[in-house]
């Protein structure tokens, strides 16, 4: 058996970080790669060796096969893991390292290659008796179009009438073509209310294969899986044993090795039907490792090296589930957000408890890469106990920045949703998410940071008491205070009804406050003019207003900037047009998915900046509208509102 000294890892953040750890545990030395973008990142600062691999763009640096494997030469690995995403089911890298004499830790090239194509899966898989989606009879409806040869929920399309089929095949091939360099479809029948569940299966290099049982992966937003479990509460065990022994055909029909996943379709019915297989470890492995005490990393690298896979599968024992905490904003549309992290604190440790995360405090959250914060993962003896214990550590974090919001909230609401807790939510299940500010919440934490910012002040005339005899300090008298919060402002002059503050500590960032009778710690954090702040009641980012606003113009226009990097799908408006908020000015594509850029005033547009296909820069502007006072101004001739 083989025994690697140093092993390059081939990815980036979370992932990352949570194979070094392994590997430490193991005795192995790390490399990591990084882009120019990445320098400082976490997974950087915890390898024993990195190795910078590209400039701009960041994200094709870690697509870079010829450095990556010029990375693994120059150190001396011995092996590479390539985590998840990036090259991680990519035939070409496979067997890059086939050929440069570094061991690939995953399947082999040749098994890559077939299970990327989803038509050459589902046709293996029905030689191997796996039960595949039927294809939808003439004139049938739903059907579902998807990508073959990539997954992520692009290239994916939903239909339920024939006059919508052609225009969303041609959208779903373009943007499967643009992702994937391959437009090629699959058109199924779609199954109305299913669940998605998977099977973790492991082969050898001495012909063994077994499989770890299942992980429920149903809740999802734009087809990609927020929330994961197992075993399922919709899986029987005679479904689990048949799933299972499916999943295991089909991976000795290939000649599988490695960690990999065998994904499924459960109907209501108790009929599955194969999906596809990720021919590598999956984001959400965590789950598997809680409920079988194994961990997977490991028996990767020790399959790798050549060691045999245990005689018998271990017992499933209790019940686990993940959540994943996003930099995202669910009331619009669940799109990136970006800033950097001022306040980032996880819950205190507790039995059953894991968070495997990728980012520290004061990391920046930029627009490169996926916008994955943390893995909240929660084990119990039991369903109800994982999902409290998951809701209570969920409500203990803390992830804020200035402007940057997360999904966290959303994740308490849909683990408290009665959909979610009686086990009913299928791939179809859609928590409404709320977008109504909680302005009670709001005022409460306005009043707090005043006492807070009077208190500071307090220890600040303190300390000028001290000053040189002469020195004349007047203070002035006690004014106004305002502040904003989600663009409404507050005026906090006393107490709000039923809040009254018993102590504010400055050392530790806290204020005690008795709330409608009930006391509560309040922890604010300073950064510039906003405040951070958090309780058991909820979390508030407070913007102070400055005292003496500057004097806006009679006019106001706005350029529509784009958020990140991305491509220029369609443009639709032009010049002169009249717009309102919320109409939609042009369609981009990025961080893997399209986006909407829409106007927030009402006027008319005075230019387009950009044309179809071209390649944007994250803050370029796109369109420029004037409102109506400003309507026949020049374009360029008045500063861009932001």
């Amino acid at each position: 058996m083989k025994s690697f000294r140093k092993i390059l890892i081939a990815n980036r953040g979370e992932i990352a970080v949570r194979i070094m750890r392994t590997c430490r545990e193991m005795g192995i030395q790390t490399v990591a790669v990084y882009s120019d973008y990445d320098r400082d990142a976490l997974h950087v600062r915890l390898a024993d060796q990195a190795v910078p691999i590209g400039a701009a763009p960041p994200r094709d640096s870690y697509l870079n096969i010829e450095k990556i494997i010029a990375a693994a030469r120059l150190t001396g690995a011995d092996a590479i893991h390539p985590g998840y995403g990036f090259l991680s089911e990519n035939a070409d890298f496979a067997a890059a390292c086939d050929v440069a004499g570094v061991v690939f830790i995953g399947p082999r090239a040749d098994v890559v290659r077939s299970m990327g194509s989803k038509n050459a899966a589902r046709k293996l898989a029905q030689e191997a008796g796996v039960p595949i989606v039927p294809a939808p009879a003439e004139n049938e409806f739903p059907r579902l179009i998807k990508a073959s040869a990539g997954g992520g929920g692009r290239g994916m399309r939903i239909v339920r009438n024939a006059a919508e089929f052609d225009e969303a095949f041609a959208a779903a091939q373009g943007e499967a073509q643009r992702a994937f360099g391959d437009g090629t479809l699959l058109v199924e029948k779609y199954v109305e209310d299913a669940r998605h569940v998977e099977i973790q299966i492991f082969g050898d290099h001495h012909g063994n294969v077994m499989h770890l049982f299942e992980r429920d992966c149903s809740v999802q937003r734009r087809h990609q899986k927020i929330i994961e479990e197992s075993p399922s509460p919709a899986v029987t065990p005679e479904t689990r044993r048949r799933m299972a022994e499916a999943a295991v055909a089909l991976a000795r029909k290939i000649g599988y090795t490695n960690a990999g996943t065998v994904e499924f379709l459960l109907a209501p019915s108790g009929e599955f039907y194969f999906i596809e297989v990720n021919t590598r470890i999956q984001v959400e492995h965590p789950v598997t490792e809680m409920v079988t005490r194994m961990d997977l990393v490991r028996l990767q690298i020790e399959v790798a090296q050549g060691a045999a896979l245990p005689a018998s599968p271990p017992p499933q024992m209790g019940h686990a589930i993940e959540a994943r905490l996003y930099a995202e904003d669910p009331a619009n549309d669940f799109l990136p957000s970006t800033g950097t992290l001022h306040v980032w604190e996880m819950p205190g440790s507790v039995p059953g408890l894991r968070v495997d995360s990728g980012v520290t405090e004061a990391t920046p959250i930029g627009i490169h890469y996926d916008p994955l914060l943390a893995k909240v993962i929660a084990h119990a003896d039991d369903r109800e106990s994982a999902v409290r214990k998951l809701t209570h550590a969920l409500r203990n974090f803390a992830a804020q920045g200035e402007g940057l919001k997360t999904n966290r909230d959303f994740l308490i609401n849909v683990l408290e949703s009665a959909e979610f807790r009686e086990g009913r939510a299928h791939t179809g299940f859609r928590l409404p998410v709320s977008s109504k500010a909680d302005e009670a919440l709001d005022r409460i934490s306005c009043f707090v940071v005043r006492a807070y910012i009077e208190h500071s002040g307090h220890i600040s005339r303190k300390i000028l008491s001290s000053v040189p005899p002469r020195f004349r300090n007047n203070p002035t008298p006690p004014h106004d205070i305002k502040f904003a919060v989600g663009g409404r402002e507050y005026q906090t002059v006393a107490a709000e009804a039923g809040t009254q503050v018993l102590s504010v500590s400055i050392p530790d960032e806290r204020v005690d406050a008795l709330v409608n009778g009930v006391r509560y710690s309040f922890h604010v954090r300073e950064h510039g003019s906003s405040y951070f702040v958090r309780s058991p009641l909820g979390h508030a980012e407070i913007k102070r207003v400055p005292r003496f606003p500057e004097v806006a113009s009679g006019g106001q226009h706005q350029t529509a900037n784009s958020p990140m990097p991305g491509l220029v799908l369609r443009i639709l408006v032009t010049e002169g047009q009249l717009v309102k908020p919320g109409d939609a000015l042009v369609v981009l594509e990025a961080m893997k998915m399209e986006q909407t850029i829409k106007a927030t005033i009402q006027g008319a547009v005075g230019a387009v900046l950009v044309k179809p296909a071209q390649i944007v820069a994250p803050g370029q502007m796109l369109v420029e509208i004037y409102s109506q006072e400003d309507a026949n101004e020049p374009a360029g001739s008045s500063a861009a509102k932001h």
